[in-house]
């Protein structure tokens, strides 16, 4: 289990990876902002070289002004929710136009 706090997934992302307790994670994939009103979430893929995790960064506010990020909004310490993932193939089925 990686352990890295908001901050830290905050600027792997921005810089494209981290070295942290003697292992170094780079960014893999990341997904485009998705907007929900005026807060926006970005899934982030990286690696340690052996197993790829996923972290989710957040930010609300607008383009217009200043983004408040999750770091400053709940402490920089705050644990960041990291998982092992893998990457699958999934086939999705539904309901089309005709």
């Amino acid at each position: 289990m990686v352990k890295m706090t908001v901050e830290q997934l905050e600027d792997m992302t921005f810089d494209g990876g981290i070295d942290l307790d003697g292992t170094s994670y780079e960014v893999v994939e990341e997904s485009e902002w998705e907007h929900d009103h005026k807060h926006q979430t970005k899934n982030v893929i990286f690696t340690d070289g052996n197993k790829y995790y996923q972290g989710e960064i957040g930010r609300s506010g607008s383009d217009w002004g200043d983004w408040t990020y999750d770091s400053q909004q709940f402490g920089s310490d705050s644990p960041a929710d990291i998982y092992e993932v893998k990457k699958q193939e999934v086939v999705v089925l539904k309901w089309v136009v005709v």
